[in-house]
């Protein structure tokens, strides 16, 4: 089993993705699953100056897939959010979306970048995108409507 993945958010930030998620994605990236973009959102805590991920929701019913865009529509991924707040006692909430690119290396869309500037602006904390390609991933940092590529430092 692969490892868990660490992205460095600045100094001494980070966001934890453990590798039973990344496996959960990658999913979506090959063979018939990978004939359409999937996504859903990123479930888990703020800890300090850092972001730990620990659930995921993948693509529902009602969600719109098509090669080259996923739209969440399915309201499932909100309700998931609120259970994990509910069941957590405020802990765990929506920290981020995920989805994934028909190609190698992924790069965010001016599609991605728009809704991304949407999430951020809403939302008080830093929030987490990534992308997942057929053999990398894309990840980034976003706050007040600025959103920053992530390295992977393990």
């Amino acid at each position: 089993m692969q490892p868990d993945l660490i992205f460095s958010m600045g100094p001494n930030a980070f966001v934890l993705l453990p590798a039973r998620l990344v496996q959960v994605m990658r999913r979506f990236t090959v063979g018939e699953e990978g004939r359409a973009e999937a996504g859903g959102i990123l479930i888990g805590s703020q800890r300090g100056d850092h972001i730990e991920i620990s659930n995921c929701t993948t693509p529902l019913r009602r969600d719109v897939r098509k090669p080259y865009l996923f739209d969440r529509k399915d309201r499932g991924h909100q309700l998931a959010a609120m259970s994990a707040w509910t069941r957590s006692l405020g802990k765990r909430t929506f920290v981020g979306e995920w989805h994934t690119h028909p190609e190698d290396d992924p790069v965010p869309s001016g599609i991605d970048r728009a809704t991304w500037r949407d999430i951020t602006m809403k939302n008080t904390a830093a929030s987490v995108f990534i992308i997942f390609g057929r053999k990398t991933l894309w990840a980034g940092i976003g706050q007040a409507g600025s959103v920053t590529a992530m390295k992977v430092v393990s």
